[in-house]
């Protein structure tokens, strides 16, 4: 038999730790990023469903914890590359108000560069309650110039 709730942590205890994070995210720590979804309407295809260019829509602005990933050197034959990645944390309940979700291959616009997402996931549960997801987690990579 499944709960609906966890069993030892009240529902007022998960709307103060909801509430709390909110307000950090959003009032205390300040972070945003700008975050550009694919167009899909305007995107032509090709015959094997290709698109040699994409169009995204008008920017939207997500408040969010930001971890810069330290960059790392490559070498190859043809030069130096800096690969560099951010961790992104989204606060759950912010972004299903504004009926959006972060999803792979979106842009983001931070620190003066663009990031593509590879992936999102929500690993943090409230009391490990699967009914209780509360951030979201998206990585992406920096996109080259």
């Amino acid at each position: 038999m499944s709960q609906t709730k966890p069993f030892f942590v009240p529902q007022k205890e998960i709307n103060l730790i909801d509430s709390m994070n909110e307000e950090l995210i959003d009032e205390v720590v300040g972070q945003s990023v700008d975050i550009y979804k694919v167009n899909i309407d305007n995107t032509d295809e090709n015959i094997y469903g290709e698109s040699s260019t994409k169009y995204y829509d008008k920017g939207f602005r997500v408040n969010c914890l930001i971890n810069f990933i330290e960059p790392t050197m490559d070498q190859d034959d043809f030069g130096a590359d800096l690969n560099t990645s951010i961790e992104m944390y989204f606060h759950r309940n912010s972004l299903s108000e504004a009926n959006f979700y972060p999803e792979i291959g979106d842009i983001v616009d931070w620190n003066d560069f663009y990031w593509e997402i590879n992936g999102t996931t929500e690993p943090q549960l409230i009391a490990g309650h699967q009914n209780f997801k509360h951030q979201i987690k998206a990585t992406a990579h920096r996109m080259r110039i």
